[in-house]
């Protein structure tokens, strides 16, 4: 039976309080005992995000790519379970973002090997215009995202980055991804 309004706030508050409570008796220290266990059901398991994937790469890359899924749940969560805000939560949609675009830079460049694979990212993206694998809508939202990838390299990047990034952004990332994977899995079939 799904919980009433009042019942969830109830909830949320007496978490926030006890978490509170947690961090203001041990802060920063790494203490075994004031571990909470992380709630069970929103990280999905490695098989599970593997079997979503398309059949491309070898099975070591396809179950890295899975552990890398494992990342996002954990950052999504913290998105979308918290009040995370500010600085922190724009840091963890930009590591979110840079997650979702190494993904993104593998499967472009398995759904390309041997036509044009080693060219930069917007070349592979146009050739699954070309391809019709994509169409040109998804191609500007992947190079957004790669766009927003290459800021990982912080002697690269001239601009201030402080509270740039937003859950929208995180959204539009994972969005571009997960079509991106779905047209893969249609082409090439679904891993196993």
């Amino acid at each position: 039976m799904p919980l009433t309004a009042d019942q969830l706030d109830d909830f949320v508050l007496q978490a926030g309080t006890a978490l509170q409570v947690i961090q203001n008796e041990h802060g920063r220290n790494n203490v075994v005992a004031a571990r909470v266990r992380f709630p069970r059901g929103f990280i999905q398991t490695a098989g599970t995000h593997r079997l979503q994937l398309p059949n491309l790469g070898t099975d070591v890359q396809r179950r890295n790519a899975s552990y890398g899924l494992m990342t996002l749940d954990v950052f999504r969560w913290l998105a979308v379970r918290t009040d995370l805000s500010g600085p922190a939560l724009s840091l963890i949609v930009k590591e979110a973002i840079c997650v979702i675009g190494a993904l993104c830079e593998w499967l472009t460049k398995e759904a390309t090997r041997g036509n044009g694979s080693s060219r930069p990212f917007t070349t592979r993206t146009a050739r699954l215009v070309t391809g019709s694998v994509i169409d040109a809508g998804l191609k500007a939202d992947l190079d957004w995202l790669w766009d927003i990838r290459c800021n990982e390299h912080l002697h690269a990047v001239a601009s201030l980055e402080h509270e740039m990034y937003e859950r929208a952004d995180y959204n539009r990332a994972l969005t571009a991804f997960t079509a991106l994977r779905d047209k893969l899995v249609l082409l090439h079939g679904a891993a196993r």
